[in-house]
Order: C-alpha cells, then sequence, then structure tokens
C-alpha cells in the first residue's frame, strides 16, 4: 500500500482536501465552555435521567428556555448539560423533577 497512485488528483490538490477537511473538524471541535472545566457535563440521555424526564423533554425545555443558557454548552453538534446548574435549576423548581437529589 506504499504506493498509491492518485490518477485524478495531483498532491497539491490531495494537500488541499485534507486541509480543508481538518479546518471543517477543528470549527466543529470549537467549544461553547459556560460550564466550568470541574463541573460534570452530562449527555442529554445521562441529564434527562438525571432530571427523571425523556430526552424530548429537555430538548424541548432548553429550546423554550426552560433551562438556564448557563447549562448547558455544545461541542461540535452534540449539547451536554452542566450538573451542578441542573441540579440546582431542580431543586429551585421542584415541580419539574421527579429525581434531583
Amino acid at each position: 500500500m506504499a504506493n498509491v497512485l492518485f490518477y485524478t488528483h495531483s498532491k497539491d490538490d490531495l494537500v488541499r482536501a485534507v486541509r480543508l477537511v481538518i479546518n471543517e473538524i477543528r470549527q466543529t471541535e470549537l467549544v461553547d465552555s459556560s460550564i466550568p472545566d470541574d463541573d460534570e457535563k452530562l449527555s442529554q440521555k445521562a441529564a434527562s435521567l438525571l432530571l427523571g424526564i425523556s430526552v424530548t423533554t429537555i430538548i424541548d425545555w432548553r429550546k423554550s428556555g426552560k433551562i438556564p443558557r448557563d447549562a448547558y454548552m455544545r461541542i461540535g453538534r452534540p449539547i451536554f448539560y452542566s450538573k451542578k446548574k441542573l441540579l440546582e435549576y431542580a431543586r429551585n423548581n421542584r415541580n419539574i423533577s421527579k429525581n434531583s437529589k
């Protein structure tokens, strides 16, 4: 496999393509870090389990603003929730959570 030949693209074309892909990946890895590094970051599924609600509900609450903006962050496409902020939110809104202890 050391002597792979590409007839349709030059080496410069391939280098440009790789650079484009790398730049695209770097852009998706930008972290909107409203959650401190020492706070546990939960996936949507883990956050919904913590609050005792469905994933659909936590998504709806995030989109409607019911969950404060500083309680979640986006890393690329996935969304992560601050465990500390969700517990604080659940304590202040006891009617929303089944399991917030």
